[in-house]
């Protein structure tokens, strides 16, 4: 399978399902009551190639306060179909954890620290790695006056989405490591995959939980005379040959290396241990 392939194979595939969310939630986000179809994974240009596979899937798209965004999507050829490539050029997928640098950085530490591994930091890593959102629509909740907020997925869509798209992308990208980013998704994952694949669970990335527990907890051990400097130099390297003209993978490091350092830590752990 090659690149292309994989990505005419996965429009096919998700084009012909009928699943439409709508019909089950009532706060599905929606512009003047169009909805937004499903879209296919992003696909780094060298992920077939690249030992081991890493198929990173974070939770869904925030679009309550997008309705500009939708519109526009709307408005493509592809309807969105190919929306996490749109800006791709930018190292922009439309996840943002991703697009802060975040989810980068995981994916670099995975790739490194993998037995048997053929990455190098001074490779691109948005061009090693496949990434998406796990449920394909964006949920809201009424906030006071009637204003749309972001909201986290109805858990009941999970396994939908595991059904409709998920187990199809799995199946086609063949990954030996799938990052599952939050409890919700990762559990569902777990529940469903019977492939001789690595799973790792990672805590969302977001300033909430990482102001409140991350940072206090690396702050701690500076003023306990912790060199984390040596954390930095160390991510730094591992991402050098990645692009960050927005400095945003810098930033990201700098404010939360204690989070990056027990993520390296745990992914240790467990890629050493053999497959159940």
């Amino acid at each position: 399978m090659d690149r292309q392939s994989a990505i005419n194979t996965l429009e096919k595939h998700h084009s012909a399902q009928i699943y439409q969310p709508e019909d089950y939630y009532h706060h599905v986000v929606n512009a003047d009551g169009q909805f937004l179809g499903t879209y296919i994974p992003y696909i780094g240009e060298h992920y077939f190639s690249t030992k081991p596979r890493v198929l990173i899937y974070a939770m869904a798209q925030n679009l309550a306060r997008a309705t500009g965004l939708i519109k526009a999507w709307h408005n493509k050829p592809d309807e969105g179909m190919f929306r996490q490539y749109y800006h791709s050029e930018k190292l922009h997928v439309s996840i943002h954890p991703y697009d802060t640098g975040h989810l980068k950085i995981i994916a670099a530490l995975v790739l490194s620290v993998y037995p048997s591994t053929n990455y190098s930091s001074n490779e691109n890593v948005h061009n090693k790695i496949a990434i998406t959102n796990f449920v394909k629509f964006s949920f809201y909740r009424e906030g006071k006056n009637g204003q749309r907020l972001d909201t986290n997925p109805p858990s009941g869509i999970y396994d939908a989405m595991w059904e409709n798209y998920c187990k199809y992308e799995i199946e086609l990208l063949k990954p030996d490591v799938i990052v599952g980013v939050g409890n919700d998704l990762a559990q569902a994952i777990k529940r469903n995959l019977n492939h001789e694949v690595k799973m790792l669970k990672i805590p969302f990335p977001g300033r909430l939980n990482l102001n409140s527990r991350y940072i206090p907890e690396g702050k701690r051990l500076i003023e306990n005379g912790y060199n984390h400097m040596v954390n930095i130099a160390r991510i730094q390297e591992l991402v050098q040959g990645t692009p960050d003209k927005d400095k945003k993978i810098a930033k990201a490091i700098k404010t939360d290396w204690y989070y990056f350092r027990e993520m390296e830590t745990c992914f240790k752990k467990a890629l050493s241990k053999p497959l159940k």
